[in-house]
């Protein structure tokens, strides 16, 4: 399920061009990335963005929700799995793309630390931030679960909702307050904590 742009609150006039959009959705997310909350305003991004002000309220209410928009324009293809995957490969996967979007992209890590902060005070960025970054997430990863569910891979009697809390809250937490490495070996550490993957059946000897 691809990820979702943020809707914006759009005024009368000719619809965005693409190529503005780009330019604003770009200038935000270096802004960002250059100089964190203190550097993002509706004026820094316009000049940044050579665009006015007035253009940017047409199509967004606040600067959180312009970063916010561009960190999905980059992200699309994290959430993305294979299908014929086994669960507990499936999760993997989507765990490590998570992990390697925060550690090899600076500006992604750097907006999603931005606008997580901001949604503290920005109730509608907050609300923004949960529906079109968090809830396609965790959609597919409660697909994957429950279709492992169906398959015999996952032990039925999981809690889907938390058990991806579980699984995915220990990566933004390393990505918020940088407490501890974010890396791969991570995806192996916290999938061996997690005990509701079902024991595959015993081999058959032949005598």
């Amino acid at each position: 399920m691809p990820a979702e742009s943020v809707p914006a609150a759009r005024g009368p006039g000719r619809p965005r061009s693409s190529r503005t959009r780009t330019a604003i959705l770009a200038a935000a997310v270096d802004l960002v990335t250059e100089g964190g909350l203190a550097a993002l305003s509706m004026s820094s991004i316009a000049a940044r963005a050579g665009v006015s002000r007035v253009t940017l309220y047409k199509w967004w209410s606040s600067p959180g929700a312009i970063v916010l928009d561009g960190l999905l324009d980059r992200s699309h293809s994290s959430i993305e799995h294979d299908p014929s995957a086994s669960a507990r490969d499936a999760i993997a996967a989507q765990m490590q793309a998570l992990i390697t979007l925060f550690t090899d992209d600076g500006p992604t890590a750097a907006a999603i630390r931005a606008v997580t902060a901001r949604a503290e005070s920005d109730a509608q960025l907050a609300r923004d931030l949960r529906e079109h970054w968090h809830r396609p997430r965790r959609e597919v990863a409660a697909d994957i679960l429950r279709r492992g569910i169906r398959s015999g891979e996952v032990r039925p009697e999981i809690d889907v909702e938390a058990t991806i809390d579980l699984l995915f809250a220990p990566i933004y937490h390393r990505l918020l307050v940088d407490h501890a490495p974010l890396g791969p070996e991570l995806v192996d550490q916290l999938l061996a904590l997690f005990n509701g993957f079902a024991e595959p059946a015993p081999r058959l000897t032949s005598t």
